[in-house]
């Protein structure tokens, strides 16, 4: 081994579809091997946020992102490097079925191509609540389908425990794979869910960290854990992969720009990875409230990420004093980066669905209208037509989608973005908002740019 490789012990938990149980289990192997007493990093494949949150709660650390399509193959493996690098075993919860994902010809972004780029072996959990001997049947499809993802072994979950296990051993071992559990179902262990997926892990810790003891023992009690363990320690060694900012020798000879970060119950979704760059490209980060402060601090850029401003809207208007000192700095110039629940703060209102219109910031002339149906999901590769804070016109910047509100008028001369030829947020001077999150770890550019205009407007403000 090198010093460009690291031993990071690993597993990806795929599934056969969505609904397997997946989550159920990958934070139930985080929560068993805590109990042992291992270091545990927990990661998500795709650009879900809330997974993560969880993966804290069961693990104790920060759970991360391995998305192809945002952060690229370079991203993923520094991500695994870095986090992993520092663990005693690594879980790797993954998406939809384990070939699922989405295909633009160009990057498969589904578990089994993550699992094949960080050469991490691959569990299946299998719903065998009716099946049997075709479970095998099933289970080597998966095997064979792509040679080179290492299928090292199945769980069945929802197995009745008062049955023969007969045939489907049987027909595991003509399919070449092990057993490494057989899961009753959990109706007593569940996780609530709400309209972006499950419910913010620190809403509701007491109750979650309940069910994760719960979930631990049962894993511990119907998993073969020190199988397990072995064959994420039989994972190759991972090459690691280095981000580098062009201006962070002048960033660190002068002094680091100040970033405003809105952080609370309605400001939650930010990938730690974006928080992480910016203070490695020289940024000092200076978390406050929209909730709660009633001023914004000293600032020379500010960060407005996604969340719920919709649950929170009569605090959020309530709050007027902050949205009016926002207002002020986002018209004096400060550079401004909002994404998803961030854009809909700054716009005008923010309509409920029993149509009370809530007052915000105002800085984007829309009005958000909030609806019962997902008006947007997925992946996304947004074109700039013009010079913003984040990057030169013609450049193209990939993220993602994923809200139940719409806005008023539709984008149009100061769209952020096209998009298949849609336009898509606001951008104007500097102020830069839309429904797509990024993940800088893919955009290393976006970071030096934007922070090159707050040090630009930093200096400005000083004359």
């Amino acid at each position: 081994m090198t010093d460009a490789t690291k031993a990071i012990p690993r597993l990806v938990i795929g599934g056969v579809r969505s609904g397997e149980g997946k989550t159920t289990v990958a934070l139930g192997l985080m929560a068993a091997w805590r109990a042992r007493g291992l270091t545990v990093q927990g990661f998500k494949i795709g650009p879900d946020y809330l997974d993560t949150g969880y993966q804290f709660l069961a693990t104790e650390r920060v759970g991360r992102n391995l998305d192809l399509w945002m952060m690229g193959e370079k991203g993923v493996r520094r991500s695994l490097a870095q986090h992993g690098g520092t663990a005693e075993i690594s879980v790797i919860e993954g998406v939809m079925g384990l070939y699922d994902g989405h295909r633009d010809g160009v990057t498969p972004t589904s578990s089994a191509e993550v699992a094949k780029r960080l050469d991490a072996p691959v569990v299946l959990v299998m719903d065998a609540g009716h099946l049997a001997a075709s479970a095998g049947a099933v289970a080597l499809g998966f095997r064979t389908f792509d040679p080179e993802v290492q299928l090292a072994g199945v769980i069945l979950n929802r197995w009745n425990p008062s049955r023969s296990r007969l045939a489907v051993e049987q027909a595991m071992e003509r399919a070449g794979l092990p057993v490494l559990g057989y899961l009753p179902a959990m109706p007593d262990v569940a996780l609530p869910s709400r309209h972006l997926g499950l419910v913010l892990a620190e809403e509701i810790e007491e109750e979650v960290s309940a069910a994760l003891h719960t979930l631990g023992g049962r894993m511990a009690e119907f998993l073969d854990l020190d199988r397990l363990q072995a064959l994420a320690r039989a994972a190759p060694p991972v090459a690691a992969a280095e981000i580098t900012f062009e201006n962070i020798e002048r960033a660190v000879a002068e002094s680091p720009v100040r970033i405003g970060v809105a952080r609370d119950e309605a400001f939650a979704f930010y990938y730690p990875d974006n928080l992480e760059l910016l203070e490695a490209a020289g940024a000092e980060l200076v978390f406050f409230s929209p909730l709660e402060d009633r001023e914004l601090p000293s600032l020379d850029g500010l960060y407005l990420g996604g969340g719920y401003p919709e649950l929170h809207a009569r605090l959020l208007t309530k709050n007027a004093r902050l949205r009016a000192s926002i207002a002020r700095a986002i018209a004096a110039g400060l550079p401004t980066y909002a994404e998803c629940g961030g854009l809909m703060y700054l716009c005008e209102t923010i309509t409920d669905l029993e149509g009370k219109n809530w007052p915000m910031v105002g800085a984007v002339p829309r009005q958000v209208h909030m609806h019962t149906r997902l008006q947007r999901m997925g992946y996304r590769e947004g074109l700039l037509p013009r010079d913003s804070i984040l990057a030169p016109a013609g450049v193209r910047l990939r993220g993602h989608e994923f809200h139940y509100s719409s806005s008023t008028p539709e984008a149009g001369e100061y769209a952020a973005y096209a998009i298949e030829e849609r336009p898509e947020g606001y951008s104007r001077g500097n102020l830069f908002a839309s429904y797509m999150h990024l993940h800088f770890a893919g955009c290393p550019q976006v970071v030096d740019h934007w922070l090159g205009v707050c040090r630009t407007w930093m200096h400005g403000k000083m004359r």
